[in-house]
């Protein structure tokens, strides 16, 4: 798909800016796979944390044990309440549109 010079991009030959930050912070070669599949669009990038934020609750239920709410509240930055209304949440599954989507 690439042409076999594309593999000499490095981030010092980039400009100063986003881009070049970017090339150091994942690498050229991630950069140019972002570029190929969202490049000239915008699209919105959410914040680490709400990427995160289904791993986060998906380890609080791994974690708890009926005692360790104070726990895992202060190791998740979470109230103990909130601890609790994960644990009590189902489980969600993908619809079938989801998974034909993947």
């Amino acid at each position: 798909m690439l042409e076999p010079w594309t593999n000499e991009l490095t981030s010092s030959i980039l400009p100063d800016g986003i881009c070049k930050r970017i090339a150091e912070e994942i690498g050229a070669d991630n950069l140019l796979k972002l570029a190929i599949l969202v490049g000239g669009s915008t699209f919105y990038m959410p914040q680490a944390e709400s990427i995160l934020r289904p791993l986060k609750y998906r380890k609080i239920k791994e974690e708890y044990n009926n005692y360790n709410a104070p726990e895992l509240a202060k190791k998740y930055g979470v109230t103990q309440r909130f601890v609790q209304q994960i644990v009590r949440q189902k489980p969600v599954y993908p619809t079938s549109d989801e998974c034909q989507r993947r």
